[in-house]
Protein backbone atom coordinates (compact mmCIF):
# COMPACT_ATOMS: atom_id res chain seq x y z
CA UNK A 1 0.00 0.00 0.00
CA UNK A 2 1.01 3.92 -0.83
CA UNK A 3 0.49 6.25 1.37
CA UNK A 4 0.38 9.81 0.48
CA UNK A 5 3.04 11.79 2.67
CA UNK A 6 1.47 14.05 5.63
CA UNK A 7 1.18 17.89 4.74
CA UNK A 8 3.79 20.11 6.15
CA UNK A 9 3.36 20.94 9.90
CA UNK A 10 2.90 24.28 10.13
CA UNK A 11 1.99 26.61 13.18
CA UNK A 12 -1.12 28.73 14.01
CA UNK A 13 -1.83 31.63 12.23
CA UNK A 14 -0.08 34.86 13.28
CA UNK A 15 -2.72 36.72 14.63
CA UNK A 16 -4.54 33.92 16.42
CA UNK A 17 -4.48 35.61 19.04
CA UNK A 18 -6.97 37.79 17.15
CA UNK A 19 -9.80 35.03 16.71
CA UNK A 20 -9.56 34.91 21.10
CA UNK A 21 -10.04 38.15 21.37
CA UNK A 22 -13.50 38.57 18.84
CA UNK A 23 -14.59 35.63 19.93
CA UNK A 24 -14.95 36.79 23.46
CA UNK A 25 -16.27 40.04 22.05
CA UNK A 26 -18.95 38.39 20.43
CA UNK A 27 -19.97 36.31 23.16
CA UNK A 28 -20.31 39.36 25.52
CA UNK A 29 -22.44 41.24 22.80
CA UNK A 30 -24.72 37.89 22.61
CA UNK A 31 -24.96 38.26 26.34
CA UNK A 32 -25.62 41.65 26.22
CA UNK A 33 -28.59 41.46 23.21
CA UNK A 34 -30.21 38.35 24.81
CA UNK A 35 -30.65 39.82 27.92
CA UNK A 36 -32.12 43.16 26.11
CA UNK A 37 -34.36 40.49 24.42
CA UNK A 38 -35.27 39.22 28.20
CA UNK A 39 -35.87 42.68 29.42
CA UNK A 40 -37.63 43.56 26.59
CA UNK A 41 -39.97 40.88 26.36
CA UNK A 42 -40.35 40.94 30.39
CA UNK A 43 -38.57 37.91 31.57
CA UNK A 44 -36.55 39.62 33.67
CA UNK A 45 -36.71 43.02 35.25
CA UNK A 46 -34.47 45.89 34.57
CA UNK A 47 -33.67 48.62 32.19
CA UNK A 48 -31.88 47.86 28.76
CA UNK A 49 -28.46 48.50 28.24
CA UNK A 50 -28.61 48.74 24.25
CA UNK A 51 -31.36 51.42 23.89
CA UNK A 52 -29.39 53.86 25.47
CA UNK A 53 -26.25 53.59 23.33
CA UNK A 54 -28.38 53.47 19.89
CA UNK A 55 -30.23 56.62 20.51
CA UNK A 56 -26.95 58.06 22.33
CA UNK A 57 -25.52 57.03 18.93
CA UNK A 58 -29.01 58.51 16.70
CA UNK A 59 -27.35 62.42 16.67
CA UNK A 60 -23.79 61.87 15.18
CA UNK A 61 -23.66 63.63 12.19
CA UNK A 62 -20.48 63.25 9.51
CA UNK A 63 -17.44 64.75 10.24
CA UNK A 64 -13.89 64.30 9.26
CA UNK A 65 -13.52 62.32 13.12
CA UNK A 66 -16.03 59.77 12.05
CA UNK A 67 -14.53 59.26 8.42
CA UNK A 68 -11.21 58.92 10.35
CA UNK A 69 -12.61 56.59 12.22
CA UNK A 70 -14.26 54.60 9.56
CA UNK A 71 -10.89 54.45 7.79
CA UNK A 72 -8.68 53.65 10.41
CA UNK A 73 -11.25 50.95 11.16
CA UNK A 74 -11.56 49.80 7.78
CA UNK A 75 -7.61 49.51 7.25
CA UNK A 76 -7.26 47.64 10.59
CA UNK A 77 -10.16 44.77 9.13
CA UNK A 78 -7.64 44.73 5.74
CA UNK A 79 -4.70 44.47 7.99
CA UNK A 80 -6.01 41.28 9.79
CA UNK A 81 -7.40 39.65 6.63
CA UNK A 82 -4.55 39.57 4.70
CA UNK A 83 -2.36 38.47 7.89
CA UNK A 84 -4.73 35.86 8.45
CA UNK A 85 -4.76 34.99 4.88
CA UNK A 86 -1.02 34.96 4.55
CA UNK A 87 1.77 32.33 5.12
CA UNK A 88 2.06 30.22 8.24
CA UNK A 89 5.21 30.00 9.74
CA UNK A 90 6.95 26.71 9.14
CA UNK A 91 8.34 25.41 12.08
CA UNK A 92 9.23 21.71 11.27
CA UNK A 93 11.87 20.66 9.05
CA UNK A 94 11.59 17.43 6.74
CA UNK A 95 13.59 13.88 7.25
CA UNK A 96 14.69 11.60 4.34
CA UNK A 97 11.90 9.20 6.02
CA UNK A 98 8.19 10.71 3.88
CA UNK A 99 5.90 12.14 6.44
CA UNK A 100 8.42 12.19 9.34
CA UNK A 101 9.49 16.11 10.30
CA UNK A 102 11.50 17.77 13.52
CA UNK A 103 11.35 20.91 14.81
CA UNK A 104 13.59 23.92 13.92
CA UNK A 105 15.00 24.00 17.58
CA UNK A 106 15.16 19.84 17.72
CA UNK A 107 17.81 20.66 14.78
CA UNK A 108 19.16 23.04 16.60
CA UNK A 109 19.83 20.91 19.72
CA UNK A 110 20.48 18.06 17.76
CA UNK A 111 23.71 20.46 16.58
CA UNK A 112 24.46 21.75 19.39
CA UNK A 113 24.76 17.84 20.88
CA UNK A 114 27.20 17.18 18.04
CA UNK A 115 29.26 19.78 18.48
CA UNK A 116 29.63 19.12 22.22
CA UNK A 117 30.63 15.86 21.66
CA UNK A 118 33.53 17.09 19.12
CA UNK A 119 37.00 16.90 21.56
CA UNK A 120 38.45 20.03 22.80
CA UNK A 121 35.28 21.63 22.53
CA UNK A 122 34.22 23.08 25.97
CA UNK A 123 30.63 24.22 25.26
CA UNK A 124 28.69 24.99 22.20
CA UNK A 125 25.13 26.84 21.66
CA UNK A 126 23.37 26.41 18.47
CA UNK A 127 20.14 28.45 16.77
CA UNK A 128 18.32 27.16 13.31
CA UNK A 129 16.02 28.14 10.65
CA UNK A 130 15.00 25.49 8.34
CA UNK A 131 17.91 26.15 6.03
CA UNK A 132 20.73 27.04 8.21
CA UNK A 133 22.03 26.07 11.55
CA UNK A 134 24.69 28.78 13.66
CA UNK A 135 26.76 27.11 15.72
CA UNK A 136 28.51 28.88 18.58
CA UNK A 137 31.48 26.15 20.28
CA UNK A 138 34.07 27.59 23.01
CA UNK A 139 37.66 25.79 23.25
CA UNK A 140 40.84 26.33 24.61
CA UNK A 141 43.72 28.75 22.70
CA UNK A 142 45.21 26.98 20.02
CA UNK A 143 42.99 24.21 19.48
CA UNK A 144 41.51 24.65 16.01
CA UNK A 145 37.92 22.40 16.03
CA UNK A 146 35.74 24.12 13.15
CA UNK A 147 36.50 21.56 10.61
CA UNK A 148 35.76 18.88 13.54
CA UNK A 149 33.01 20.82 14.15
CA UNK A 150 31.65 21.51 10.52
CA UNK A 151 32.02 17.40 9.97
CA UNK A 152 29.98 16.70 13.09
CA UNK A 153 27.07 18.41 12.66
CA UNK A 154 26.89 17.48 9.07
CA UNK A 155 26.75 14.41 10.33
CA UNK A 156 24.34 14.70 12.83
CA UNK A 157 22.02 16.49 10.55
CA UNK A 158 22.55 13.78 7.44
CA UNK A 159 19.06 12.33 7.98
CA UNK A 160 17.43 15.82 7.03
CA UNK A 161 16.14 15.80 3.51
CA UNK A 162 17.19 18.94 2.30
CA UNK A 163 20.97 19.27 3.70
CA UNK A 164 21.03 22.80 5.89
CA UNK A 165 24.16 25.68 4.96
CA UNK A 166 26.16 25.48 9.05
CA UNK A 167 27.81 28.05 10.16
CA UNK A 168 30.47 27.69 12.92
CA UNK A 169 32.01 30.29 15.06
CA UNK A 170 34.63 29.85 17.73
CA UNK A 171 35.16 31.46 20.47
CA UNK A 172 38.71 30.63 22.27
CA UNK A 173 39.48 30.93 26.16
CA UNK A 174 42.76 31.13 27.81
CA UNK A 175 43.23 28.18 29.90
CA UNK A 176 45.64 25.50 31.04
CA UNK A 177 46.44 22.34 29.04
Amino acid sequence: MNFAPAPEATRAGRVGWVGVVLSILVIALGVVVIRDALVVGGYVDGETWLVPVIDGADGIEPSAATTAGGVVVALLGLWLVLVALGRRVRTRVPLDVPGTTIGVADVARLASSAASDVPYVLSAQSSARRSSVSVKVTALEGDDVDADVLAAVQQRLAPLAKPVTVHVSTRHVAGVR
